[in-house]
């Protein structure tokens, strides 16, 4: 049987700790960044939890770097899209639907059949940036249908960034880098209103996020022209102070164009980090991170929920500390005993329906994003 796959890539551990970084930092802004901004707390430090949204696009740019990293390599046919497609719904859609059935006792308005069916099929962030649909139902879930998206888009990109020689692939990256601060994209979430000409374009949210998720692959891409950069900028140094420079930005950065540097100063963390040479990937790559990482996912989806159930069952501060301790508990349950083995039903099923009963030669690739 002739497989379009080859040997799965090494593994990034780094950028596997780096992903519970993004989602700690979404959770402590809906958790803490107002709380603590009311209690006197020196701007710097409570403007970096308002900035906390903003791992939201490391998710985005990182998506698009890990993928491209597991895939770039493959054939891209008919039986590359069917893997890709079935193994991206095994990775996100397991917790994905157990978050909804656990948030649906919860909903703060009634939903109509309408807005039902586009949560469940992942459509909600459809609309223009002005509008809060996206927050319909699971408020985090509206990056899902972004995600979505992505994904449905990827082997077409990956097959045009194939196509592309290291000049043209480092112009696109810069093109995706320019986008990205001259309008601002990492700041268009349901309901914009930071960016007033965002109402004009008619162009719904996916869309216009498109350009962080492509910037990722195009840093993948370059690391497969010139393999020896992430390990020449993967040092002490160069990751001290690029992890500064991101710090500055999150505790000084109010305008959502200076923002916007964060998104393209995560991506060249993420190449250093890929490297794995310094004491920051290091760390990112220790126990701890690999578990936290690999429940961020889970912990990222859970906030809203939990926070929804705490407000309701713990007395008011006291649900504002219960809460994150249950997210974090709850996450890394949901990863081992519902997210892993949910993932890996659904890919043995598939095999063996793909392979019609025969031993499989080469699994079936799937990726962590």
């Amino acid at each position: 049987m002739i497989e379009n796959t080859v040997a799965r890539p090494p593994s990034l551990p780094a950028l596997t700790g780096v992903r519970f970084i993004a989602a700690i930092g979404v959770l402590l802004y809906h958790y803490g960044a107002s709380f603590l901004e009311r209690s006197g707390i020196p701007h710097p430090i409570a403007q970096l939890l308002h900035n906390g949204y903003l791992g939201v696009s490391l998710f985005f740019v990182l998506s698009g770097f890990i993928l491209t990293y597991t895939h770039q390599t493959d054939i891209i046919n008919e039986r590359f899209i069917g893997d890709f497609y079935v193994a991206r719904f095994a990775r996100i859609y397991p917790v994905y639907f157990l978050v909804l059935m656990i948030g649906f006792p919860v909903i703060s308005a009634p939903l109509s059949p309408t807005s039902m069916a586009a949560v469940i099929l992942m459509l909600q962030s459809w609309t223009p940036p002005q509008s809060g649909a996206g927050y319909l139902w699971v408020m985090q879930a509206w990056t899902l249908s972004v995600e979505f998206f992505f994904y449905l888009c990827f082997p077409a990109i990956l097959l045009c960034a194939k196509r592309l020689n290291a000049i043209a692939t480092s112009l696109v990256a810069a093109g995706a880098a320019i986008l990205i601060v001259m309008f601002g994209l990492s700041s268009v979430v349901p309901g914009t209103t930071e960016i007033p000409y965002m109402s004009s374009t008619g162009l719904p949210i996916p869309v216009l996020r498109t350009a962080e998720f492509i910037y990722g692959v195009m840093l993948c891409r370059l690391t497969y022209f010139y393999p020896r950069v992430s390990k020449a900028i993967g040092g002490n140094i160069f990751e001290f102070v690029l992890t500064a420079l991101i710090v500055i930005v999150m505790s000084f950065g109010t305008d959502v164009h200076i923002k916007a540097l964060f998104t393209v100063l995560i991506g060249v963390l993420i190449i250093q980090l890929s490297g794995g040479r310094g004491a920051i990937s290091a760390a990112l790559s220790s126990k701890p991170f690999m578990v936290l990482g690999g429940a961020s996912y889970a912990l990222y989806l859970l906030q809203g929920p939990v926070r929804a159930f705490c407000e309701h069952l713990v007395p008011h501060p006291f649900d504002r500390f219960v809460s994150p301790a249950i997210t974090v508990g709850g996450a890394i349950a949901v990863f081992r005993l519902w997210e892993q083995p949910c993932r890996k039903t659904i890919l043995s099923a598939y095999r063996f329906i793909r392979n019609r009963g025969l031993p499989e030669r080469v699994p079936v690739r799937d990726s962590v994003s």
